[in-house]
């Protein structure tokens, strides 16, 4: 049964040196911006303990609402400042988060504002929980200051232009459904990431499906309306699919960059090759992996050699680029850890390291 709970916002705020081991949090899945010399993380985070003492297994974490958490850093992420909670489910007027938020991202508008996509996910039963929408929300400081009054994307709302464009939802009745989609993972529209082009329109991607076990990538262009904080899906175009997609079941957390000197874009994406929910984590392969296209459209292709794999990676998931550095064909990034290669590292987020994109490989 899902527990409400859970207090968000009481832990301490700490400072941490290289990694983040934070002694009351499990933290996973990452994004971030940079202002003015100040770097700024975000990932989701739980507490490690239930609201009665016990410990909190991560295997139990679903059953209890998560929140965004916040980090800070002066000096390029080698050392992160606790902010606290960022955000948490249950504001939304219309509850399309009502029962938790999930993965997103945050970006600066050409007017100063912020503006922060992230999953809601509806309170519909215990046996759907994965109900997904995308939405947004908009930031002046350190916490949420509006958020839309419905979902940017909904797969209810939605549902006819979503399956006409090729995307993949389950039947109404299934839809977020705990035993995954027609056998395959559990359903995909998540993990909304802003990018603002050249043209300054901001666009949005995020991890979709076109099949019960195919993950895609969604794309849409937003617009704003003339209310006040409000925008909306101007346009979703139909799903990308990446070229070596045969190889995992969905297409996780998506992060786009361009380098202007080249007029090449990047796509990061953490995929795992989950065929059906309740498969052991041992049998499940989790890839941070790396494409290029000389169109944010694509077609994306393996961005060196045959294997989009990043090398250097085992061990990493969710990861976010801190700093673009394309004259040095390198990428600043974090990311958090799994455990697979240390049990003792999982759910904390690991030291800052540099991409090659010349050999898609991390530096340390």
């Amino acid at each position: 049964m899902f527990d409400s709970s859970l207090d968000m916002s009481s832990v301490d705020t700490q400072v941490f040196e290289g990694s983040i081991v934070h002694p009351e949090l499990y933290l996973w899945d990452s994004w971030s911006y940079q202002e003015q010399g100040t770097m700024h993380l975000y990932c989701l985070a739980i507490s490690r303990t239930k609201p009665n003492g016990e410990a909190l297994l991560p295997a139990e974490k679903d059953n209890y609402p998560f929140h965004i958490r916040h980090f800070s850093s002066l000096d390029q992420g080698r050392r992160w400042k606790d902010e606290g909670c960022f955000q948490q489910p249950g504001k939304t007027s219309d509850g399309h988060d009502g029962r938790n938020v999930w993965s997103g991202s945050i970006c600066l508008l050409p007017s100063g504002e912020k503006l922060a996509g992230f999953t809601g996910i509806f309170e519909i039963d215990d046996q759907r929980r994965y109900l997904q929408n995308i939405s947004l929300a908009t930031s002046s400081d350190r916490h949420i200051d509006s958020l839309l009054p419905s979902p940017l994307s909904c797969p209810i709302r939605d549902r006819e232009e979503i399956l006409g464009l090729g995307y993949y939802l389950d039947t109404e009745d299934r839809l977020g459904s705990n035993d995954g989609e027609e056998g395959g993972p559990v359903m995909a529209w998540r993990d909304p990431f802003l990018f603002i082009d050249s043209d300054q329109r901001i666009n949005v991607f995020w991890s979709a499906k076109s099949g019960p076990g195919v993950g895609v990538i969604a794309q849409g262009l937003i617009a704003r309306d003339d209310e006040a904080n409000s925008y909306r899906l101007e346009t979703l175009y139909p799903p990308m699919s990446l070229p070596d997609g045969e190889n995992f079941t969905q297409a996780e957390l998506p992060k786009v960059y361009f380098d202007e000197t080249q007029g090449m874009y990047y796509l990061i994406v953490s995929s795992c090759n989950r065929h059906f929910e309740g498969q052991p984590d041992s049998e499940v392969d989790k890839t941070i992996r790396l494409y290029k296209s000389d169109s944010m459209r694509g077609p994306w292709q393996i961005a060196v050699g045959d294997n989009s794999a990043i090398k250097g990676a085992d061990g990493l998931f969710g990861m976010t680029v801190l700093e673009a550095d394309f004259a040095k064909d390198r990428l600043l990034c974090i990311s958090p850890r799994t455990g697979s290669d240390d049990p003792a590292a999982a759910f904390t987020i690991g030291e800052r390291f540099y991409l090659n994109l010349n050999t898609a490989t991390v530096i340390r």
